[in-house]
């Protein structure tokens, strides 16, 4: 009998979990629209992008650097030397993927301290991924053909930073909540 509960629990956590991710992309559709369509948001936006960018940038760029690359960066670009370079776009930066990975977390059950706690964890991991990702991309730019770049731009690192997403949700939701706070 208590199997069949413990089923029908996590099949109600699963439910759940799919419905508050459909609920954390509206909301993040909706901030993103907002500051998108009204032109007095439209410059905080772009500060935010840019901000991300230039950051992303920089650290690939310092990355680059240590391994003996030569590079030439600014806000948005990076070349190596021998490349055409790379565009980082704001569909590049994680901001969408970070937003609702904490919206999320924040509509899981659990304490707020530890959905605080592990919704920075969780943006540092994202960050991350996303570095290694810029990284990544040059390194493949300069050493590997162009058609091997475009597939891993379009699905491979898709693929890793939504798994790693899901991966952390999943994680945060079977472990975390329970094992270090107490739900």
């Amino acid at each position: 009998m208590n199997k069949i509960a413990s089923n029908t629990e996590s099949n109600k956590d699963g439910l759940a979990l799919i419905w508050k991710s459909i609920l954390a992309y509206a909301i993040w559709t909706s901030i993103r629209l907002t500051f998108t369509r009204l032109a007095v948001l439209i410059p905080v936006w772009d500060s935010i992008n840019n901000f991300f960018a230039t950051l992303y940038i920089q650290l690939a760029a310092w990355s680059l650097g240590l391994m003996g690359h030569t590079v030439l960066f600014n806000t948005r670009n990076i070349i190596v030397q021998g490349t055409q370079g790379i565009y980082v776009g704001n569909h590049c930066l994680g901001i969408s993927a970070g937003t609702i990975f904490v919206l999320i977390i924040l509509l899981l059950k659990g304490p707020w301290k530890g959905k605080l706690i592990y919704s920075l964890f969780g943006l540092t991991i994202i960050f991350l991924v996303n570095w290694f990702r810029v990284v990544g991309l040059v390194f493949m730019l300069k050493h590997g053909s162009e058609a091997f770049f475009h597939f891993n731009h379009s699905y491979t690192y898709l693929a890793l930073v939504y798994g790693v997403i899901f991966i952390l949700i999943i994680y945060f939701q079977n472990t975390f909540r329970t094992r270090y706070f107490q739900a």
